[in-house]
């Protein structure tokens, strides 16, 4: 968010070291086996991310979608954590992953210029309030940002306005007569974020699909699943 509980996802300013260079690499992450993300619209890249362009071996496009292909596979891999705060919130673990995907690409270690930090962007009031003590908590993070994330469901009713006040704060929200306030980020990541929400839910259609077989008949897969909110 920019106010309410995350600062300027596209801008973390703390991140691991760099690594050199190197050629890209298929859309694929071999610790949680092939993923469904090499279909990824190309408004989907995620800023966060750099992708060198090496002339004559890879496409812009072909970028684009590798470099949002690495952040779904980070972001799918926390799947265990995400289920479990989601579950705990009543909320559906393809939103949470939405969010994560928009606010820091699946890094633990993110931090805004504005203090917003961890996964979620929480900024430490905020985490505080909803029960972590340390943001970079993958497990604190993700389940303090799912209950601001309920809170906020609560009080505005529909989803693009309260992800309207996760990003630009509750008072944005109000100020505007409970309308999306008029600001370029936040105008930008409602639509963002609802577009990654159906992704995912679309992705773990897909992978519950093409997996499911294999688990069936005793594979060693790992299955992928989007765990529906609880009605409170």
């Amino acid at each position: 968010m920019m106010v309410g509980g995350m600062a300027g996802a596209a801008e973390p300013v703390a991140r691991p070291a760099r690594a050199a260079p190197r050629a890209l690499a298929p859309a694929r992450d071999d610790a949680i086996g092939p993923q469904p993300v090499v279909a990824y619209p190309p408004d989907d890249a995620d800023a966060r991310q750099s992708v060198v362009i090496q002339p004559g071996r890879a496409s812009f496009s072909d970028a684009v979608r590798q470099s949002s292909a690495s952040v779904a596979a980070r972001v799918m891999g926390l799947w265990p954590i995400i289920n479990e705060a989601a579950r705990a919130a009543g909320l559906d673990s393809a939103l949470l992953m939405a969010v994560i995907d928009v606010e820091s690409g699946g890094n633990p270690q993110a931090v805004s210029p504005k203090g917003a930090t961890g996964l979620m962007q929480l900024m430490p009031d905020t985490g505080a309030r909803h029960g972590a003590s340390d943001l970079f908590d993958a497990r604190q993070n993700v389940a303090a940002g799912a209950r601001y994330l309920k809170e906020l469901m609560r009080q505005f009713g529909e989803l693009p306005l309260a992800l309207a006040a996760y990003n630009a704060g509750e008072g944005a929200v109000q100020k505007y007569g409970g309308q999306i306030p008029p600001y370029a980020e936040t105008q930008s990541y409602v639509p963002r974020v609802i577009s990654r929400y159906t992704w995912y839910r679309n992705a773990a259609s897909s992978t519950t699909s093409a997996w499911g077989a294999e688990l069936a008949e005793g594979g060693n897969g790992r299955m992928f699943a989007v765990g529906s909110p609880s009605r409170n």
